[in-house]
């Protein structure tokens, strides 16, 4: 049971030692309330603050998450180029397990969005969102150093990480060719060389080694009044590659073709500026590929081969497993299309998307595998859309 009391009273303690003055926090709200944290909303009651409210998060479970939120606000709150793009961290206490934030207001999301009827709105939202993403990966350049300081004097500090997490990838390969067992197609010759050079490029992601958000899900965000985009909910806020966070949109959480390459060009742009190698078209595409690859067949260990006996729900009602996994494979087989260096997993793609539409012929239609996004309803088939 959550004790809203007892948590604003030490969220109100710490910020007490911060500001050096009198600080109550009244009317204390909750927002969320799962096994890894509670989210609560307070009003500020202090002299000479034009903080009206803060967001207090509350760490369970899985705590090396919240304090990776953690260190990922408080790292961000020392960068005066992105501080502006992601809640301000006002304190936390370890011992307590919580830390305290500015309150955004309001809670209107790119969910919302693009579950929504205005396609223009929709686009805006999107073009925001990659300018974001490309100006907090662009300032954290060769700022690892930094990060790292902030989260080692953090509790649950081992084991994270880019290196512990393309391991982590690689000892999964075996739940990705049980997919070409099920479906009785070989495994493509060089596969298994293949998925040791995507792991590489995430562990070892050379000039594009920076800040990233980790999990920017549709609701991982939130849209001010103005259109500005700021993230929230860091948990797996690391330094990793620099596509990872925006191929998430292309793969995982797949958006209309059209909409991604927008995405990718207004955030290229802005990469560009700080890493020149993002601006060479060819190891931009190659980079680009190994990414959604990396997605693409993490997909596949999170979604088992069972589908092909019974569909699931995934995400929500309204997109499923078999659709999911559809979505990622075709991505991949697109993004990793001409790169001989990834020839094997374009096969390996395609194998498995001809004998995957073989069995669902429902989805032939390459946009009947993406969610039914209400705001971009003209550019999918009707029965994707409805």
């Amino acid at each position: 049971m959550t004790d809203l009391s007892v948590i604003s009273t030490q969220a109100a303690q710490i910020l007490r030692n911060v500001w050096g003055t009198t600080v109550s926090l009244v009317e204390p709200r909750l927002l969320k309330n799962d096994t890894r944290c509670a989210v609560i909303r307070c009003r500020v009651a202090a002299p000479q603050t034009d903080i009206a409210s803060v967001i207090i998060k509350h760490i369970r479970k899985q705590p090396q998450l919240g304090f990776s939120a953690w260190a990922s606000l408080a790292f961000c709150a020392d960068i005066p180029a992105v501080y502006h793009l992601v809640p301000r961290f006002l304190g936390g206490s370890a011992a307590e397990r919580l830390f305290v934030m500015s309150d955004l207001g309001g809670s209107r999301t790119l969910e919302d969005v693009l579950r929504g009827t205005d396609r223009r709105a929709a686009q805006r939202a999107l073009t925001n969102l990659a300018q974001t993403m490309a100006q907090l990966h662009a300032a954290t350049v060769d700022m690892a150093d930094h990060f790292e300081h902030h989260r080692l004097v953090l509790p649950f500090s081992s084991g994270l990480g880019r290196h512990a997490e393309a391991q982590a990838w690689l000892n999964r390969s075996t739940e990705i060719t049980a997919w070409f067992a099920a479906l009785n197609r070989a495994v493509p010759t060089g596969f298994t060389a293949c998925l040791a050079r995507i792991a590489d490029t995430y562990r070892n992601p050379g000039p594009f080694l920076c800040f990233s958000h980790g999990d920017p899900a549709p609701t991982n965000n939130h849209i001010a009044a103005d259109g500005r985009v700021r993230l929230l909910d860091f948990e797996y806020g690391a330094f990793r590659h620099a596509l990872y966070d925006l191929t998430a949109w292309n793969v995982l959480c797949p958006l209309p073709r059209s909409c991604v390459r927008h995405m990718n060009n207004t955030y290229r742009r802005i990469l560009a500026q700080a890493i020149p190698v993002a601006a060479d078209d060819a190891q931009y595409a190659l980079n680009w590929a190994c990414l959604c690859a990396y997605r693409a067949l993490a997909m596949l260990t999170w979604i088992k081969p069972d589908i092909l006996q019974e569909n699931q729900p995934w995400a929500d009602d309204r997109w499923t497993s078999r659709q999911a996994v559809l979505a990622a494979v075709i991505r991949l087989q697109e993004a990793a299309a001409n790169l001989p260096a990834l020839a094997p997993a374009y096969e390996a793609a395609l194998l498995l998307r001809e004998a995957l539409t073989e069995r669902w012929s429902e989805y032939a239609q390459t946009d009947a595998v993406i969610p039914p996004w209400r705001a971009f309803a003209d550019e999918m088939p009707r029965d994707a859309a409805d």
